[in-house]
């Protein structure tokens, strides 16, 4: 196995690189400029939701799961770094959604841009922890629906 892709990091890369593009590609729809940032946020969390719930994946999600644990070791640190790159980069594309949230008149101007983002994305990551512990579908998008509700526009309080 190894001798195909050269390690055991190489392995695990071309895994991720595999779930990224696949799976994992559920997290693009935050960057359609065409969707208004509400709604790409919507369709981020539920569709997140219906994939890591869908019983043909495994539950949970790799971009998520892999930041739970921290192998040992300098071997391991390229594909924590890796993996930690991957969460930054959806971070930051949830924060221009935020941003676009405010430019568009969906939130208020002075909206926590930095505490909103983190909380849609910590909410993200925590939904694979509950597919895990078989928290039902129906219960995570009653909960992606709480955490929407703090995206209001300027004239309507949360």
């Amino acid at each position: 196995m190894y001798g195909a892709f050269g390690s055991k990091q190489g392995l695990f890369e071309r895994a991720a690189e595999h779930y990224i593009a696949g799976p994992g590609s559920v997290t693009d729809v935050i960057a359609d400029e065409t969707l208004s940032p509400r709604e790409a946020v919507a369709r981020l969390l539920h569709a997140s939701i219906d994939m890591q719930t869908d019983t043909s994946h495994p539950r949970g999600c790799l971009v998520a799961l892999s930041g739970t644990v921290r192998a040992p070791g300098d071997g391991e640190a390229a594909v924590r770094r890796m993996m930690a790159a991957r969460r930054a980069a959806d971070r930051a594309r949830v924060r221009r959604c935020v941003v676009r949230g405010i430019a568009a008149g969906e939130l208020a101007e002075d909206t926590h841009v930095d505490g909103l983002t983190s909380m849609i994305h910590s909410f993200l990551l925590g939904v694979s922890t509950q597919v895990c512990d078989e928290v039902p579908a129906r219960d995570l998008h009653a909960a992606a629906d709480a955490v929407l509700a703090a995206w209001h526009p300027p004239d309507r309080p949360a």
